[in-house]
């Protein structure tokens, strides 16, 4: 079922929209502060997993969290 179909289903009122803004603006904020910077090597600058010991590129050790 489509986003369309789904909103036919339910009557929204104003406070309902606003309400659910609310929400999703509560999520959106929270899950922005959870990411962390990307993993860079201080050697050639690139990006690593998170786990990563060593760089992937140059296998320099990577610095302590």
């Amino acid at each position: 079922m489509d986003v369309y179909g789904l909103l036919a289903m339910y009557r929204f009122e104003d406070s309902h929209l606003f309400a659910l803004a609310v929400v999703a603006a509560a999520v959106a904020v929270a899950t922005s502060a959870i990411r962390r910077p990307p993993r860079r090597c201080n050697r050639c600058r690139e990006i690593n997993r998170e786990q990563a010991i060593y760089c992937a590129q140059c296998g320099d050790k990577l610095p302590d969290r």
